[in-house]
């Protein structure tokens, strides 16, 4: 489903997305599945103009209805081999945490779920660091706790109700 939407970001450019959402430089929007019921809100490192130029080296964090956080994270092109695969994530200088992730293309691999304590250690976090397949990327991060936020009033706004 990410890559399809990867795909059709690409080859429509930024207009294509609908209920865009902003936060201290983050963008995204709600998504929906191919049955166009929600799926879950995103917040990507970079605006939709330049995931849409390039959607490599970059960060989303999710929310869905049921209040999980996770993550997509952009490698480069080839650097991955698609299916299940455990990712390593490293928050600031806290002990690396091991989660289960999918890997749906080449260059990007998909957390679902993030535990309670990780989430916690993410709120507050100035970096994070993945590691999937021996390939490791950095990323600077800020006021996360306010991007997590605005992930929940996405749902709300956008998702199911009831």
């Amino acid at each position: 489903m990410t890559a399809a939407l990867v795909a059709a970001l690409l080859a429509a450019g930024p207009v294509a997305a609908q209920n865009l959402i902003a936060q201290d430089g983050w963008e995204g929007f709600a998504m929906r599945d191919s049955n166009n019921n929600f799926d879950r809100c995103v917040l990507y490192n970079r605006t939709i103009e330049a995931l849409t130029a390039s959607p490599y080296d970059m960060l989303g964090i999710t929310r869905d209805a049921a209040g999980h956080i996770g993550l997509l994270v952009f490698y480069e092109p080839r650097a991955l081999t698609r299916g299940n695969a455990t990712v390593r994530l490293k928050l600031d200088q806290r002990p690396i945490v091991s989660v289960a992730g999918n890997v749906l293309s080449d260059f990007h691999v998909d957390v679902p779920t993030l535990d309670n304590d990780t989430v916690a250690a993410l709120r507050d976090a100035k970096s994070l660091e993945a590691t999937v397949g021996g390939h490791t990327i950095r990323f600077d991060l800020a006021k996360m706790g306010a991007v997590l936020e605005r992930l929940d009033a996405c749902v709300k706004i956008y998702g199911p109700k009831s």
